[in-house]
């Protein structure tokens, strides 16, 4: 069935389209890097065509980034009922932005919303921000300040929020809302941790691996805190995806910092390379949690979902924690000096 809207109408649910995955980024790429004029006003015929598209996509896009992984027997969709999917103005006032702003632009006017944002469109930027990965329109959406401080968002992209300005204040986990949103997002957050890891080895900037590996300790601290006391520690596991996908090769220290220049002063090249174990490093408290998981008793409550990560973070398993040791000792140690090169 074919509807009639304005063409600024079209253009805005191309973007929304884009954001949950129907519409593949280069086939809107002219929209992106360009500014568009976007409708001064939804008519009745596009308001429930872009809440058609933001609900029956965003119920695809936790389907397709974790929600089909199954715990246990059953998948997202059997453990969970529906997480509530509100969007407000804010999200026209976001696509609206997008069409404005040339995204591989390196400045633009701020992203500005009016009151705060709901989960769903928290969960709406994250895909955003994902989707645009690799096209260079990401970076300038990352770097907007209205977006810095929403947690699903935070999570999924810190490494890419903090390349170029520091990732100061993190945001709160409220886990009991976050979790549907969490775990159907898990394949993301793997993919992003991972991207992640491998363009640290391309930095050159010790001040730039520094903050980025700085904005990851962060949040991680807060996040695992948070779900450390929710009792969902489960919501790890992306890291233990990201991590047995990293490991799976045999890894050196200096792979990733082996861009960094060599001319930068010794304490600035000292802390980047600490700062670069950020994700290996946490891999110390997921160790722990593992050998407490294996120590559960089959009379106690929580046995089964022990057993259950158990299993799963077998994956990484000591082998893996063992080798992320190691690697974060290295980078720990001094950097050797720069060889002297025969006159």
């Amino acid at each position: 069935m074919s509807i009639s809207v304005t063409r600024a109408e079209a253009y805005l649910l191309t973007v929304a389209r884009v954001a949950v995955g129907v519409v593949p980024p280069m086939d809107a790429m002219r929209l992106l890097v360009t500014s568009v004029s976007p409708p001064q006003k939804l008519g009745p015929t596009a308001r429930a065509a872009l809440s058609d598209t933001l609900s029956r996509g965003s119920v695809l896009s936790l389907a397709r980034q974790g929600g089909w992984l199954q715990d246990g027997a059953v998948r997202l969709w059997e453990r969970h009922q529906p997480p509530p999917l509100s969007f407000t103005g804010n999200t026209v006032r976001l696509l609206s932005w997008v069409l404005t702003t040339p995204l591989a632009e390196a400045d633009a006017g701020p992203l500005l919303f009016r009151g705060p944002l709901t989960v769903a469109e928290d969960f709406l930027i994250a895909l955003l921000i994902d989707r645009l990965r690799g096209t260079g329109c990401d970076a300038l959406l990352a770097r907007q300040l209205a977006i810095r401080r929403l947690p699903l968002t935070t999570l999924a992209h810190a490494a890419l929020m903090a390349r170029e300005l520091s990732l100061d204040e993190m945001p709160a986990f409220d886990v009991a809302v976050l979790a549907p949103f969490l775990e159907g997002l898990r394949v993301l957050l793997g993919r992003s941790w991972l991207a992640a890891e491998r363009s640290k080895r391309d930095l050159v900037a010790p001040d730039m691996l520094s903050r980025l590996g700085r904005a990851q300790t962060d949040v991680l601290e807060a996040f695992l805190t948070a779900i450390d006391q929710a009792g969902r520690r489960d919501l790890a596991t992306f890291l233990i995806d990201a991590g047995s996908s990293w490991l799976a090769a045999d890894r050196t220290a200096e792979e990733l910092t082996r861009s960094m220049s060599a001319d930068a002063p010794l304490r600035e090249r000292t802390d980047a390379r600490r700062r670069a174990a950020a994700m290996l490093r946490s891999f110390a408290r997921l160790r722990e949690w593992d050998q407490q998981h294996r120590s559960v008793r089959f009379i106690e409550d929580d046995y089964a979902l022990a057993q259950r990560l158990v299993v799963d973070w077998e994956r990484l398993g000591e082998r893996g924690f063992t080798r992320a040791a190691h690697l974060v000792t290295e980078l720990d140690a001094i950097p050797t000096l720069r060889p002297v090169e025969p006159a």
